[in-house]
């Protein structure tokens, strides 16, 4: 009879091809169907695809949007290689299962059946194989970048097995094909290797693991095996909760190390644990990219509604600006330049703080005198503090000469004291800056006012990225980017607060930080 299946070519879902056994395939939205579509275009059950004789048939099971089969809609048809099938938004491709070229009879064979009860029986069996398996065992939950994991299930791998050369194989996302993706030694794989096409296929394929001792009849005849002098290989699939995930194996290389039976059943028992932590692995980086695309999203709608606030203002001092030229009245320029200066600075500041906090980077520190740096925050702030009518006090305490990255501070405490001094904005408050050395021998920077102050219920999200409290005004970049730059330098930034009655931020900066 023979063997088909439905390669994915369009759509979602964590399987990317699908054999059509014995019994076809039910597609449809049920979890109890062969293949399941999450697509609101599809029916619970929509489809069947099953062998009749030596053709492969498709039939309509009553679905509301039916099925397409190249392009056009039926109801039952026989469908062959290289065809087209279409269910909701997912699009299938009929491909022909070509069966693994035969084995020589030299060597084993554990059927993925088989290797479930092997596995079992090896884990109650104190001693033997056990501290290996255990070891396999932690990088479950340990060990989450992928190309980490594939190294380190190689050296476990070659502590147990006496292999001279290893590969690990994962399958590829597009062609859904084994590629080589970690390799012991690490120059094996920038040789463009050779390996046996036929024991990777009754690996992937059929999820056999199979030992050869006959390495040289079991590579096609296009390898340069004979070359090398392989005598002896392994392969043993690695199988996640539901599909092959790829492939280990390994070689005698030029050796004549010959692999025996329980070679293949310790190697068959680690492919099981590590083609869990593989599909893992591929979980936990799916989610940290869904994490990154949640966050670009959150800062783009964030930057997007605070650059739309600052073209209002430029805007609004084009317009004074334009009215200036048509009647000649300078009164109309008094108003609209400082409108479009102030929406320049803002615009600066978003840009300087977003650079910062996007960027992960090692501090470039220098000798820093930390005084000078905040009396030059403080000058840089006085036309907002005159415009504000706000009282800047700066109390100097002694200070030895710290190992900083002073433009990262000066953009930090720029941050904090811009805050304070719009939080008096409305009454004409006092903002007082002091440094001193605290008592347990840590430079200290403290920033105080007696403003509007900090809502309670604003705390736990103070210093979260795109959170503001002023509103339009604000971009919620200012504290995110103040604690990661502080925090770059080993220290730490802390506040407290009253709502009414003004806040106060302590930045501390250890004194024996070292360049390098």
């Amino acid at each position: 009879m023979a063997q088909f299946e439905l390669v994915l070519l369009k759509g979602e879902s964590s399987i990317s091809s699908f054999p059509v056994g014995a019994d076809g395939l039910i597609i449809g939205r049920a979890s109890e169907c062969d293949v399941v579509l999450p697509d609101s275009m599809v029916s619970r059950r929509h489809a069947r695809v099953y062998v009749d004789g030596d053709m492969l048939k498709v039939e309509d099971l009553g679905a509301r949007n039916g099925i397409i089969v190249n392009g056009e809609r039926v109801s039952r048809l026989r469908i062959e290689e290289g065809d087209e099938l279409t269910v909701g938004t997912h699009t299938f491709q009929v491909s022909r299962l070509t069966k693994p070229k035969a084995l020589s009879d030299t060597g084993a064979l554990i059927t993925f059946e088989k290797a479930g009860d092997m596995y079992q029986k090896m884990v109650r069996v104190p001693g033997g194989e056990l501290p290996i398996l255990y070891k396999a065992a932690q990088l479950l939950g340990t060990v989450f970048d992928l190309d980490d994991l594939l190294r380190n299930i190689l050296q476990l791998i070659f502590e147990a097995i006496p292999a001279k050369r290893g590969y690990i194989l994962t399958m590829d996302n597009e062609t859904a094909e084994p590629v080589i993706r970690a390799s012991l030694p690490e120059e094996s794989k920038r040789s463009n290797p050779t390996l046996s096409k036929t024991l990777i296929d009754h690996a992937v394929t059929l999820k056999n693991a199979v030992l050869t001792l006959n390495a040289q009849e079991d590579y096609s005849a296009s390898d340069s095996v004979v070359e090398y002098g392989i005598q002896s290989a392994m392969c043993v699939p690695l199988c996640g909760r539901e599909a092959v995930v790829g492939a280990v194996y390994i070689d005698s290389g030029e050796s004549d190390v010959i692999f025996r039976n329980d070679h293949l059943k310790l190697l068959t028992a680690i492919g099981r644990v590590a083609g869990v932590a593989v599909e893992n692995a591929r979980l936990h980086q799916d989610a940290i990219e869904r994490e990154r695309l949640v966050a670009i999203g959150k800062a783009t709608a964030g930057l997007g509604h605070s650059i739309k606030n600052i073209l209002v203002g430029i805007k609004g001092g084009a317009e004074f600006i334009d009215l200036a030229i048509e009647t000649g009245e300078w009164k109309y320029l008094q108003k609209g330049w400082p409108l479009i200066c102030r929406s320049a600075a803002r615009i600066e500041d978003v840009v300087l703080n977003l650079l910062a906090f996007s960027r992960d980077r090692e501090p470039e520190r220098v000798p820093t005198d930390l005084n000078k740096v905040v009396g030059e925050v403080i000058e840089g702030t006085w036309s907002l503090a005159e415009r504000s009518k706000v009282k800047v006090d700066f109390k100097q305490g002694e200070m030895t000469p710290l190992q900083l990255d002073s433009h990262g501070i000066y953009l930090a405490l720029l941050n904090l004291i811009t805050n304070a001094i719009e939080a008096c904005e409305e009454n004409g408050g006092t903002v007082t800056v002091k440094t001193l050395i605290d008592d347990r021998g840590r430079a200290v920077v403290e920033i105080k006012d007696n403003g509007v102050g900090i809502a309670y219920d604003a705390f736990p999200r103070i210093f979260e990225a795109f959170y503001s409290t002023k509103g339009s005004r604000g971009t919620g970049l200012g504290l995110a980017c103040c604690k990661k730059i502080i925090q770059e330098h080993g220290g730490t930034v802390s506040f407290d607060s009253r709502p009414g009655k003004g806040a106060r931020f302590m930045v501390t900066l250890p004194i024996q930080t070292q360049v390098g």
